[in-house]
Protein backbone atom coordinates (compact mmCIF):
# COMPACT_ATOMS: atom_id res chain seq x y z
CA UNK A 1 0.00 0.00 0.00
CA UNK A 2 1.72 3.33 -0.97
CA UNK A 3 0.54 4.67 2.28
CA UNK A 4 1.51 2.24 4.63
CA UNK A 5 4.00 4.92 6.20
CA UNK A 6 2.22 8.34 5.51
CA UNK A 7 4.32 11.96 6.34
CA UNK A 8 1.67 14.30 6.71
CA UNK A 9 3.96 17.72 7.21
CA UNK A 10 3.12 21.56 7.67
CA UNK A 11 6.47 22.63 5.56
CA UNK A 12 8.86 24.98 7.69
CA UNK A 13 9.40 28.69 7.91
CA UNK A 14 9.79 30.51 4.99
CA UNK A 15 13.00 32.74 5.46
CA UNK A 16 11.83 32.94 8.57
CA UNK A 17 8.64 33.77 8.06
CA UNK A 18 5.23 31.50 9.85
CA UNK A 19 2.65 30.90 7.38
CA UNK A 20 -0.88 29.63 7.69
CA UNK A 21 -1.51 26.96 5.08
CA UNK A 22 -5.48 26.02 6.46
CA UNK A 23 -8.11 25.93 3.62
CA UNK A 24 -8.51 28.48 1.44
CA UNK A 25 -6.03 30.71 4.20
CA UNK A 26 -2.58 31.57 3.14
CA UNK A 27 -1.04 34.59 5.28
CA UNK A 28 1.26 35.58 6.98
CA UNK A 29 1.34 35.00 11.20
CA UNK A 30 1.23 39.16 11.38
CA UNK A 31 -1.83 39.06 9.91
CA UNK A 32 -4.14 37.80 12.63
CA UNK A 33 -1.58 37.27 14.86
CA UNK A 34 -1.34 33.78 14.40
CA UNK A 35 -0.51 30.72 12.22
CA UNK A 36 -3.81 28.33 12.35
CA UNK A 37 -3.93 25.25 13.56
CA UNK A 38 -3.61 22.51 10.67
CA UNK A 39 -6.88 20.97 10.96
CA UNK A 40 -6.96 19.45 7.50
CA UNK A 41 -3.45 17.47 8.24
CA UNK A 42 -5.30 16.61 11.49
CA UNK A 43 -8.48 15.01 9.82
CA UNK A 44 -6.85 12.92 7.56
CA UNK A 45 -5.02 11.62 10.05
CA UNK A 46 -7.67 10.54 11.64
CA UNK A 47 -8.87 9.33 8.15
CA UNK A 48 -5.59 7.22 6.93
CA UNK A 49 -4.90 5.46 10.17
CA UNK A 50 -8.44 4.16 9.51
CA UNK A 51 -7.57 2.64 6.56
CA UNK A 52 -4.65 1.15 7.86
CA UNK A 53 -1.77 3.64 7.54
CA UNK A 54 1.16 3.78 10.16
CA UNK A 55 0.51 8.12 10.07
CA UNK A 56 3.23 10.98 11.29
CA UNK A 57 1.97 14.53 11.23
CA UNK A 58 4.40 16.97 11.86
CA UNK A 59 4.26 20.82 11.91
CA UNK A 60 7.45 22.06 11.15
CA UNK A 61 6.25 25.76 11.06
CA UNK A 62 4.37 25.91 14.77
CA UNK A 63 7.26 23.98 16.19
CA UNK A 64 10.13 25.96 14.08
CA UNK A 65 11.90 22.80 12.53
CA UNK A 66 14.05 23.15 10.43
CA UNK A 67 13.90 19.97 7.59
CA UNK A 68 16.94 19.15 8.72
CA UNK A 69 15.49 18.82 12.14
CA UNK A 70 12.73 16.87 10.53
CA UNK A 71 14.68 14.03 9.38
CA UNK A 72 16.64 13.56 12.02
CA UNK A 73 13.27 13.23 14.33
CA UNK A 74 12.01 11.00 11.83
CA UNK A 75 15.46 8.80 11.34
CA UNK A 76 15.49 8.14 15.92
CA UNK A 77 11.89 6.61 15.02
CA UNK A 78 12.94 4.78 12.25
CA UNK A 79 10.18 6.14 9.97
CA UNK A 80 11.01 5.96 6.43
CA UNK A 81 7.79 7.68 4.69
CA UNK A 82 6.77 5.86 1.70
CA UNK A 83 4.04 9.07 1.21
CA UNK A 84 4.23 12.57 1.84
CA UNK A 85 2.16 14.72 2.09
CA UNK A 86 1.48 18.31 2.74
CA UNK A 87 -0.09 21.71 2.10
CA UNK A 88 1.12 24.52 0.43
CA UNK A 89 0.25 28.25 -0.54
CA UNK A 90 0.11 30.56 -3.64
CA UNK A 91 2.76 32.65 -2.03
CA UNK A 92 5.18 29.23 -0.33
CA UNK A 93 4.93 26.90 -3.43
CA UNK A 94 8.38 27.28 -4.47
CA UNK A 95 9.36 27.56 -1.14
CA UNK A 96 7.88 24.41 0.40
CA UNK A 97 8.26 22.34 -2.64
CA UNK A 98 12.44 23.10 -2.08
CA UNK A 99 11.84 21.94 1.54
CA UNK A 100 9.71 19.15 0.68
CA UNK A 101 12.28 17.74 -2.09
CA UNK A 102 15.13 17.09 0.16
CA UNK A 103 12.69 14.49 2.20
CA UNK A 104 11.64 13.35 -0.84
CA UNK A 105 15.20 13.00 -2.51
CA UNK A 106 16.01 11.17 1.51
CA UNK A 107 12.97 8.64 1.56
CA UNK A 108 12.67 8.18 -2.22
CA UNK A 109 8.72 8.56 -1.59
CA UNK A 110 6.40 10.46 -4.27
CA UNK A 111 5.06 13.62 -2.64
CA UNK A 112 2.06 15.08 -3.18
CA UNK A 113 0.12 18.57 -1.98
CA UNK A 114 -3.33 20.55 -1.53
CA UNK A 115 -4.00 24.02 -1.16
CA UNK A 116 -5.82 27.36 -2.99
CA UNK A 117 -2.88 27.16 -5.24
CA UNK A 118 -4.01 23.46 -6.43
CA UNK A 119 -7.42 24.25 -6.32
CA UNK A 120 -7.38 27.05 -8.47
CA UNK A 121 -4.19 27.08 -10.66
CA UNK A 122 -3.57 23.42 -10.90
CA UNK A 123 -1.76 23.30 -14.48
CA UNK A 124 0.30 26.14 -13.31
CA UNK A 125 1.38 25.25 -10.01
CA UNK A 126 2.16 21.80 -11.37
CA UNK A 127 4.59 23.74 -13.73
CA UNK A 128 6.53 25.72 -11.28
CA UNK A 129 7.37 22.60 -9.15
CA UNK A 130 9.13 19.68 -11.16
CA UNK A 131 9.49 17.76 -7.83
CA UNK A 132 5.91 17.57 -7.09
CA UNK A 133 4.32 14.41 -8.12
CA UNK A 134 0.62 15.35 -8.21
CA UNK A 135 -1.86 17.90 -6.64
CA UNK A 136 -5.35 17.74 -5.12
CA UNK A 137 -7.55 19.69 -6.71
CA UNK A 138 -10.67 20.98 -4.20
CA UNK A 139 -11.34 19.36 -1.45
CA UNK A 140 -8.60 16.79 -0.50
CA UNK A 141 -9.67 13.95 1.74
CA UNK A 142 -11.28 11.39 -0.37
CA UNK A 143 -8.62 11.90 -3.01
CA UNK A 144 -5.50 11.39 -0.24
CA UNK A 145 -7.53 8.44 1.02
CA UNK A 146 -7.77 6.54 -2.21
CA UNK A 147 -4.04 7.62 -3.00
CA UNK A 148 -2.38 6.11 -0.07
CA UNK A 149 -4.62 2.88 -1.12
CA UNK A 150 -2.90 2.37 -4.30
CA UNK A 151 -0.12 -0.38 -4.79
CA UNK A 152 1.70 2.23 -6.56
CA UNK A 153 1.82 5.45 -8.60
CA UNK A 154 0.87 3.52 -11.45
CA UNK A 155 -3.00 3.89 -10.34
CA UNK A 156 -2.58 7.70 -10.22
CA UNK A 157 -5.35 7.36 -13.09
CA UNK A 158 -8.28 6.47 -11.07
CA UNK A 159 -8.21 9.32 -8.83
CA UNK A 160 -10.49 11.94 -10.24
CA UNK A 161 -9.40 15.37 -8.02
CA UNK A 162 -5.25 15.10 -8.96
CA UNK A 163 -3.56 17.08 -11.33
CA UNK A 164 -0.54 14.61 -11.45
CA UNK A 165 2.83 14.29 -13.50
CA UNK A 166 3.69 11.18 -15.71
CA UNK A 167 6.28 8.70 -14.78
CA UNK A 168 7.58 9.17 -18.51
CA UNK A 169 10.70 11.36 -19.67
CA UNK A 170 8.76 13.80 -20.44
CA UNK A 171 7.26 14.67 -16.92
CA UNK A 172 4.03 15.67 -18.72
CA UNK A 173 1.13 16.81 -16.39
CA UNK A 174 -2.31 15.01 -16.92
CA UNK A 175 -5.05 17.10 -15.64
CA UNK A 176 -7.44 16.38 -13.23
CA UNK A 177 -11.27 15.37 -14.30
CA UNK A 178 -13.37 16.68 -11.20
CA UNK A 179 -13.30 18.74 -8.45
CA UNK A 180 -12.77 17.36 -4.96
CA UNK A 181 -15.42 17.18 -2.47
CA UNK A 182 -15.02 15.09 0.75
CA UNK A 183 -18.29 13.09 1.04
CA UNK A 184 -17.95 11.99 4.83
CA UNK A 185 -17.87 15.92 5.75
CA UNK A 186 -20.89 15.67 7.47
CA UNK A 187 -19.64 12.49 9.51
CA UNK A 188 -16.17 13.15 9.80
CA UNK A 189 -13.75 11.73 12.26
CA UNK A 190 -12.20 13.32 15.27
CA UNK A 191 -9.25 15.20 14.29
CA UNK A 192 -6.12 13.40 15.69
CA UNK A 193 -5.32 16.71 17.31
CA UNK A 194 -3.37 14.04 20.13
CA UNK A 195 -0.62 13.95 16.94
CA UNK A 196 0.16 18.19 17.69
CA UNK A 197 1.64 20.18 20.33
CA UNK A 198 -1.31 22.29 20.86
CA UNK A 199 0.36 24.72 23.28
CA UNK A 200 1.94 25.86 20.07
CA UNK A 201 -1.36 27.86 18.76
CA UNK A 202 -2.08 30.21 21.04
CA UNK A 203 -4.27 33.07 20.91
CA UNK A 204 -3.61 36.41 21.17
CA UNK A 205 -5.04 38.72 24.02
CA UNK A 206 -6.03 35.73 26.04
CA UNK A 207 -2.48 33.56 25.02
CA UNK A 208 -4.18 30.41 25.28
CA UNK A 209 -4.37 27.74 23.10
CA UNK A 210 -7.09 27.02 20.40
CA UNK A 211 -8.50 24.36 17.98
CA UNK A 212 -10.37 24.41 14.65
CA UNK A 213 -13.88 23.23 14.21
CA UNK A 214 -14.90 23.17 11.24
CA UNK A 215 -19.13 23.95 10.77
CA UNK A 216 -19.79 23.52 6.98
CA UNK A 217 -17.70 23.98 3.51
CA UNK A 218 -18.73 25.89 0.31
CA UNK A 219 -19.56 29.66 -0.10
CA UNK A 220 -23.00 30.63 -2.00
CA UNK A 221 -21.29 34.14 -3.02
CA UNK A 222 -19.17 35.23 -5.49
CA UNK A 223 -16.51 37.62 -4.83
CA UNK A 224 -14.22 37.38 -7.35
CA UNK A 225 -11.13 38.04 -5.01
CA UNK A 226 -11.74 34.79 -3.07
CA UNK A 227 -10.28 31.60 -3.61
CA UNK A 228 -13.31 29.68 -1.25
CA UNK A 229 -16.10 28.89 -3.79
CA UNK A 230 -13.05 27.25 -6.00
CA UNK A 231 -11.64 25.39 -3.40
CA UNK A 232 -14.85 24.15 -2.17
CA UNK A 233 -17.45 24.86 -4.09
CA UNK A 234 -20.43 27.22 -3.99
CA UNK A 235 -22.82 24.36 -2.34
CA UNK A 236 -23.36 25.36 1.41
CA UNK A 237 -22.90 22.37 3.41
CA UNK A 238 -23.40 22.28 7.00
CA UNK A 239 -22.04 19.45 10.22
CA UNK A 240 -25.31 19.10 12.52
CA UNK A 241 -25.41 20.48 15.20
CA UNK A 242 -25.09 18.01 17.85
CA UNK A 243 -22.06 16.56 16.56
CA UNK A 244 -20.17 20.36 16.58
CA UNK A 245 -21.25 20.89 20.20
CA UNK A 246 -19.93 17.07 20.43
CA UNK A 247 -16.91 17.54 18.79
CA UNK A 248 -16.55 20.80 21.17
CA UNK A 249 -17.40 19.26 24.56
CA UNK A 250 -14.78 15.96 23.93
CA UNK A 251 -12.14 18.27 22.90
CA UNK A 252 -12.94 20.64 26.06
CA UNK A 253 -13.04 17.61 28.44
CA UNK A 254 -10.34 15.90 27.24
CA UNK A 255 -7.69 18.51 25.89
CA UNK A 256 -8.58 21.22 28.09
CA UNK A 257 -9.14 23.81 25.02
CA UNK A 258 -11.41 26.78 26.19
CA UNK A 259 -11.30 28.38 22.77
CA UNK A 260 -12.87 27.30 19.66
CA UNK A 261 -12.11 28.65 15.93
CA UNK A 262 -15.42 28.15 14.07
CA UNK A 263 -13.92 27.11 10.96
CA UNK A 264 -16.30 28.19 7.74
CA UNK A 265 -16.51 31.09 5.05
CA UNK A 266 -19.00 32.16 6.54
CA UNK A 267 -20.54 30.47 10.01
CA UNK A 268 -23.77 31.82 11.16
CA UNK A 269 -25.01 31.94 6.80
CA UNK A 270 -27.99 30.01 7.65
CA UNK A 271 -29.46 31.41 11.17
CA UNK A 272 -32.07 28.44 11.40
CA UNK A 273 -29.58 25.49 11.84
CA UNK A 274 -26.73 27.99 13.92
CA UNK A 275 -29.50 28.81 16.05
CA UNK A 276 -29.67 25.33 17.11
CA UNK A 277 -26.15 24.72 17.25
CA UNK A 278 -26.30 28.13 19.68
CA UNK A 279 -29.01 26.40 21.51
CA UNK A 280 -27.14 23.22 22.11
CA UNK A 281 -24.11 24.72 23.40
CA UNK A 282 -26.02 26.93 25.81
CA UNK A 283 -28.10 24.03 27.02
CA UNK A 284 -24.38 22.49 27.88
CA UNK A 285 -23.33 24.83 29.95
CA UNK A 286 -19.54 24.23 28.21
CA UNK A 287 -17.49 26.70 29.83
CA UNK A 288 -15.92 27.42 26.73
CA UNK A 289 -15.85 30.57 24.47
CA UNK A 290 -15.38 30.71 19.91
CA UNK A 291 -15.17 32.69 17.41
CA UNK A 292 -14.96 32.75 13.47
CA UNK A 293 -16.14 34.68 10.23
CA UNK A 294 -19.54 35.85 9.61
CA UNK A 295 -21.24 38.65 7.21
CA UNK A 296 -22.53 41.82 8.49
CA UNK A 297 -25.70 40.98 6.63
CA UNK A 298 -26.50 38.05 8.65
CA UNK A 299 -26.49 39.75 11.67
CA UNK A 300 -28.98 42.28 11.74
CA UNK A 301 -31.33 40.86 13.75
CA UNK A 302 -30.59 41.83 17.33
CA UNK A 303 -32.02 38.66 18.95
CA UNK A 304 -29.49 36.37 17.21
CA UNK A 305 -26.31 38.05 17.83
CA UNK A 306 -27.16 38.00 21.28
CA UNK A 307 -27.70 34.61 21.29
CA UNK A 308 -24.35 33.89 19.67
CA UNK A 309 -23.74 35.71 22.77
CA UNK A 310 -25.51 33.44 25.59
CA UNK A 311 -23.56 30.69 23.13
CA UNK A 312 -19.79 31.58 23.69
CA UNK A 313 -19.76 33.89 20.84
CA UNK A 314 -15.97 36.35 21.52
CA UNK A 315 -15.42 37.52 18.56
CA UNK A 316 -16.17 37.85 14.91
CA UNK A 317 -14.42 38.82 11.25
CA UNK A 318 -16.48 40.67 8.98
CA UNK A 319 -15.35 41.59 5.46
CA UNK A 320 -16.66 45.07 4.52
CA UNK A 321 -13.91 46.05 1.97
CA UNK A 322 -14.62 49.14 1.03
CA UNK A 323 -17.14 52.61 2.09
CA UNK A 324 -17.75 52.76 -1.81
CA UNK A 325 -20.56 50.79 -3.55
CA UNK A 326 -19.15 51.03 -7.05
CA UNK A 327 -15.71 49.10 -5.37
CA UNK A 328 -18.15 46.47 -3.84
CA UNK A 329 -19.71 45.87 -6.92
CA UNK A 330 -16.80 45.29 -8.97
CA UNK A 331 -15.69 43.02 -6.47
CA UNK A 332 -19.37 40.94 -6.87
CA UNK A 333 -19.75 41.68 -2.87
CA UNK A 334 -23.16 42.56 -2.63
CA UNK A 335 -23.03 44.41 0.94
CA UNK A 336 -25.65 46.63 2.07
CA UNK A 337 -24.35 49.78 3.79
CA UNK A 338 -27.18 49.95 6.06
CA UNK A 339 -26.90 45.95 7.25
CA UNK A 340 -23.03 46.53 7.87
CA UNK A 341 -23.54 49.38 10.27
CA UNK A 342 -26.77 46.95 11.94
CA UNK A 343 -24.10 44.34 12.27
CA UNK A 344 -21.64 46.70 14.39
CA UNK A 345 -24.26 48.10 16.67
CA UNK A 346 -25.65 44.77 17.35
CA UNK A 347 -22.33 42.86 18.06
CA UNK A 348 -21.54 46.00 20.18
CA UNK A 349 -25.04 45.94 22.40
CA UNK A 350 -23.90 41.90 22.80
CA UNK A 351 -20.31 42.65 23.96
CA UNK A 352 -19.13 40.67 20.86
CA UNK A 353 -15.59 41.35 19.52
CA UNK A 354 -15.97 42.86 16.10
CA UNK A 355 -12.58 42.23 13.30
CA UNK A 356 -13.26 44.08 9.95
CA UNK A 357 -11.18 43.70 7.37
CA UNK A 358 -11.02 46.12 4.52
CA UNK A 359 -9.58 45.92 1.04
CA UNK A 360 -7.50 48.79 -0.84
CA UNK A 361 -6.45 49.19 -4.45
CA UNK A 362 -9.22 46.65 -6.55
CA UNK A 363 -9.68 47.83 -9.92
CA UNK A 364 -11.76 50.91 -10.07
CA UNK A 365 -10.29 52.05 -6.67
CA UNK A 366 -8.70 55.47 -5.90
CA UNK A 367 -6.69 57.51 -3.42
CA UNK A 368 -10.50 59.51 -2.73
CA UNK A 369 -12.78 56.31 -2.48
CA UNK A 370 -9.47 54.84 0.09
CA UNK A 371 -9.60 57.70 2.01
CA UNK A 372 -13.13 57.46 2.02
CA UNK A 373 -13.05 54.00 3.51
CA UNK A 374 -10.31 54.50 5.97
CA UNK A 375 -13.14 57.22 7.88
CA UNK A 376 -16.24 54.82 7.10
CA UNK A 377 -14.00 52.25 9.36
CA UNK A 378 -13.05 55.10 12.14
CA UNK A 379 -17.64 55.27 11.42
CA UNK A 380 -18.33 51.49 11.82
CA UNK A 381 -15.59 51.82 14.90
CA UNK A 382 -15.03 47.82 15.16
CA UNK A 383 -12.98 46.73 17.98
CA UNK A 384 -10.13 45.54 15.54
CA UNK A 385 -9.52 46.26 11.64
CA UNK A 386 -7.22 45.09 9.30
CA UNK A 387 -6.57 47.06 5.96
CA UNK A 388 -5.35 44.68 3.03
CA UNK A 389 -3.90 45.25 -0.56
CA UNK A 390 -5.73 43.50 -3.13
CA UNK A 391 -4.25 40.37 -4.37
CA UNK A 392 -4.44 38.85 -7.44
CA UNK A 393 -4.56 34.97 -6.70
CA UNK A 394 -4.60 32.78 -9.82
CA UNK A 395 -7.90 31.46 -10.80
CA UNK A 396 -9.61 34.20 -9.87
CA UNK A 397 -12.01 36.42 -11.07
CA UNK A 398 -9.69 39.50 -9.66
CA UNK A 399 -6.23 37.91 -11.27
CA UNK A 400 -8.56 37.64 -14.96
CA UNK A 401 -9.89 40.84 -14.68
CA UNK A 402 -6.36 42.63 -13.89
CA UNK A 403 -4.48 40.42 -16.59
CA UNK A 404 -7.49 41.49 -19.53
CA UNK A 405 -7.20 45.26 -18.21
CA UNK A 406 -3.64 45.29 -18.17
CA UNK A 407 -3.29 46.10 -14.47
CA UNK A 408 -0.80 43.10 -14.01
CA UNK A 409 2.77 43.49 -15.11
CA UNK A 410 3.75 39.79 -16.59
CA UNK A 411 7.27 39.77 -14.11
CA UNK A 412 4.34 40.18 -11.48
CA UNK A 413 2.01 38.03 -12.58
CA UNK A 414 4.89 35.12 -12.62
CA UNK A 415 6.06 36.36 -8.92
CA UNK A 416 3.91 33.85 -6.52
CA UNK A 417 6.17 35.05 -3.72
CA UNK A 418 4.40 38.64 -3.22
CA UNK A 419 0.72 37.00 -3.84
CA UNK A 420 0.11 37.71 0.02
CA UNK A 421 -1.03 41.18 1.61
CA UNK A 422 2.57 42.43 2.31
CA UNK A 423 2.89 43.43 -1.34
CA UNK A 424 0.58 45.09 -3.63
CA UNK A 425 1.38 43.79 -7.05
CA UNK A 426 -1.07 46.07 -9.89
CA UNK A 427 -0.07 48.95 -11.48
CA UNK A 428 -1.98 51.39 -13.48
CA UNK A 429 -5.45 54.43 -12.58
CA UNK A 430 -2.83 55.89 -10.29
CA UNK A 431 -2.09 53.24 -7.39
CA UNK A 432 1.37 51.65 -7.44
CA UNK A 433 3.11 49.32 -4.67
CA UNK A 434 4.27 52.21 -3.35
CA UNK A 435 1.06 54.27 -3.22
CA UNK A 436 -1.13 51.82 -1.86
CA UNK A 437 1.48 50.02 0.66
CA UNK A 438 1.42 53.77 1.82
CA UNK A 439 -2.10 54.03 2.39
CA UNK A 440 -2.16 50.93 4.21
CA UNK A 441 -0.39 52.12 6.60
CA UNK A 442 -1.47 55.51 6.78
CA UNK A 443 -4.91 54.15 7.42
CA UNK A 444 -3.65 51.66 10.50
CA UNK A 445 -2.51 54.99 11.74
CA UNK A 446 -5.56 56.78 11.44
CA UNK A 447 -7.38 53.80 13.34
CA UNK A 448 -5.89 52.80 15.72
CA UNK A 449 -3.70 56.03 16.79
CA UNK A 450 -6.92 57.91 17.91
CA UNK A 451 -7.00 58.95 21.52
CA UNK A 452 -10.45 57.43 22.35
CA UNK A 453 -9.83 54.28 20.43
CA UNK A 454 -6.55 53.84 22.65
CA UNK A 455 -8.24 54.79 25.95
CA UNK A 456 -10.86 52.33 25.08
CA UNK A 457 -8.77 49.35 24.10
CA UNK A 458 -5.40 50.02 25.72
CA UNK A 459 -5.97 46.24 28.03
CA UNK A 460 -6.22 44.82 24.49
CA UNK A 461 -2.94 46.37 22.90
CA UNK A 462 -1.22 46.01 25.87
CA UNK A 463 -2.35 42.12 25.92
CA UNK A 464 -1.40 41.85 22.37
CA UNK A 465 2.16 43.28 22.50
CA UNK A 466 2.65 40.89 25.55
CA UNK A 467 1.55 37.81 24.38
CA UNK A 468 3.00 38.41 20.66
CA UNK A 469 5.94 40.77 21.10
CA UNK A 470 7.43 39.84 17.73
CA UNK A 471 4.24 39.94 15.93
CA UNK A 472 3.56 43.86 17.34
CA UNK A 473 7.11 44.81 16.57
CA UNK A 474 7.06 44.13 12.96
CA UNK A 475 3.29 45.51 12.73
CA UNK A 476 4.28 48.81 14.60
CA UNK A 477 7.49 49.28 12.84
CA UNK A 478 6.16 48.99 9.26
CA UNK A 479 3.38 51.45 10.12
CA UNK A 480 5.22 53.50 12.37
CA UNK A 481 8.39 53.86 10.74
CA UNK A 482 7.92 52.32 7.14
CA UNK A 483 10.56 48.88 7.73
CA UNK A 484 10.62 46.95 4.54
CA UNK A 485 8.84 43.79 4.94
CA UNK A 486 11.27 41.15 5.08
CA UNK A 487 11.02 38.92 1.99
CA UNK A 488 9.33 35.15 1.29
CA UNK A 489 11.57 34.03 -1.36
CA UNK A 490 13.35 31.05 -0.52
CA UNK A 491 13.79 28.18 2.32
CA UNK A 492 16.75 29.18 4.36
CA UNK A 493 19.17 25.72 5.18
CA UNK A 494 19.15 27.07 8.55
CA UNK A 495 16.49 27.70 11.16
CA UNK A 496 15.47 28.12 14.50
CA UNK A 497 14.72 24.76 16.00
CA UNK A 498 13.50 24.88 19.32
CA UNK A 499 10.10 24.08 19.83
CA UNK A 500 9.04 27.60 21.48
CA UNK A 501 5.69 27.91 21.89
CA UNK A 502 3.93 29.69 18.72
CA UNK A 503 1.01 31.54 19.75
CA UNK A 504 -1.23 33.74 17.89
Amino acid sequence: MLGRKTLLINPPLVNGIAFTRQGRCQEREEVLGTTKPPYTLAVLASLLTQVGCDVRLIDATAERLTIEAVIARLDQEAFVPSLIVFPSTTPTLDADVEAMGRLKARSGAPMFCFGPHASTAPVMSMARVADVDGMFVGEPEDGIVQLAQLDGIDGLTNIPSLTWRSPGPDGAVVPHRAQGQFAGFLSMPYPAWHLLSLQDYRLPLVNKPYVIVETSRGCPYSCDFCVAPIHQGHKFRERPATELVDEIERTHRELGIEFFYLWGDTVTLNVKSFSAFCDELIARKLPIQWFGNARADNLTDPAFVHRLKRAGCWMLALGVESESDDVRKNMVKRLEREKIQAAFRNMRDAGIRSFAFFIFGYPGDNLFAIEQTVAYAIEIDPDFANFYPAVPYPGTGLYEKCVREGLLPAEAADDWTRMEYSYYMLDGNGLNQRVVMDAVNRAKRRFFLRPGYFVRHFGDLTRLAMTKQSVAWQILSRTLFGTKQVEARTAPSVRETSAEPHSM
